[in-house]
């Protein structure tokens, strides 16, 4: 078995990303054929279970704790730290040992692995928070949703297991912002998942950046880039550092809630809107929107993009940065964000067909699709006027 695990280990290392996570699906699939009906209800149960303990040791800061120690610690030590009953301590971290979550070194003794260190982050806790806080109510309510909605697809953002879930009629964006644990979470949580990959190998973006001066952008100059519901501005930061010359010729827009907290940023003007309202930017180059989409039903998503069309001129292209299902064989992580937001949010992720008409709907069409990270399929779907 031994010679096995280390040809595994080593087929991982030299694997990119794309086959590192075609070997876990391999793995996966082996380890489906090979458990017993006994063996598969134990792993339902357990998964509960695991994510319940997982937050209780971010609560006592567990995690943290045993990241910070280079070597092992022990029980007593972790007593101490955490001021929790030994024999309760002891009992847990068995269990989160026999999990993989933290490494066993000894009787009673523990140390941290790499899972230990992204518990520990501070985004890996607000995963693992909004993970059972926000969207574990909302998984449980599911089977009853769907049984009193006749087991139909959902199309509104105010009628999903979320509303059920956590007893209100607002949608889950209107809830979040009124709940500042949970929309800290989340802030936390879409930080954490963002990343400037997508420019690489983007010519259509290469070629424009290439023509804009290097000198200040004029007054009557129109804005290169706006990054419509922003975050915190990741975006247009990252273009800056890759192409100084868009300095000054930048928008990053969020709700009031989000751009009011923001630091000022070098080179962007950051200013509050909602999408659904009218784009109040016109004639920029590029319009962007970075896991916008598939957080709402076709609907909105249309008005989404129609109240941009209004703002375009023939040069102007909107780039949606998101999830391009295949057709057939996807994987469980983008499986697993099409029911996700299905129940939370009324969204979906979406497939080529689904994109070109969408597109279609606001008055569009899909120009082109550049997929830059093959393992997820996320993708920049360019949309021009027809």
């Amino acid at each position: 078995m031994d010679p096995i695990i280390a040809q595994i280990r080593a087929l991982a290392r030299t694997s990119d990303e794309v086959g590192r996570l075609e070997l876990q699906q391999a793995l996966r699939k082996v380890q489906m054929e090979i458990q017993t009906s006994k063996d598969f209800l134990y792993n339902i149960a357990n998964s509960q279970l695991l994510m319940g303990t997982i937050c209780l040791g971010a609560d006592m800061k567990l995690f943290r704790t045993i990241a910070s120690h280079d070597g092992s610690v022990n029980v007593s030590q972790l007593a101490k730290t955490t001021q929790a009953s030994p024999l309760m301590l002891e009992r847990l971290l068995r269990y989160l040992g026999s999990n993989g979550v933290i490494k066993e070194v000894g009787c009673n003794e523990y140390q941290a692995n790499t899972t230990t260190h992204v518990l520990a982050n501070e985004k890996g806790e607000a995963m693992v928070y909004h993970g059972f806080d926000f969207h574990g109510p909302i998984v449980r309510a599911v089977p009853e949703f769907f049984k009193e909605n006749k087991y139909q697809d959902i199309d509104s953002a105010t009628n999903t297991p979320f509303q059920k879930a956590h007893n209100t009629t607002l949608s889950a964006f209107d809830w979040l912002v009124q709940q500042p644990k949970h929309f800290e979470a989340l802030q936390k949580v879409m930080t954490s998942i963002e990343g400037s990959e997508w420019t690489v190998g983007f010519d259509l973006l290469d070629s424009e950046a290439a023509k804009i001066p290097s000198t200040s952008p004029q007054p009557y100059e129109k804005p290169f880039f706006v990054d419509v519901g922003g975050g915190h501005g990741h975006q247009c930061i990252q273009l800056g550092k890759k192409y100084p010359a868009l300095l000054g010729r930048l928008v990053l827009q969020d709700l009031p809630a989000v751009i009011n907290k923001l630091p000022p940023i070098e080179g962007v003007k950051a200013e509050s809107h909602d999408f659904f309202q009218k784009q109040p930017v016109t004639g920029a180059k590029f319009y962007y929107l970075r896991r916008i989409m598939h957080d709402w039903p076709d609907k909105e998503c249309t008005k989404i993009l129609q109240s941009i069309v209004d703002a375009m001129d023939a040069n102007s292209r909107i780039l949606i940065d998101e999830v391009v299902l295949p057709d057939t064989g996807a994987r469980w992580q983008a499986t697993m964000a099409d029911i996700s937001m299905m129940i939370a949010l009324g969204g979906k992720e979406r497939t080529v067909q689904q994109w070109h008409a969408l597109a279609d709907s606001a008055g569009l069409q899909v120009e082109h699709i550049h997929a830059y990270t093959a393992s997820t399929y996320t993708s920049i779907v360019v949309l021009g006027p027809k």
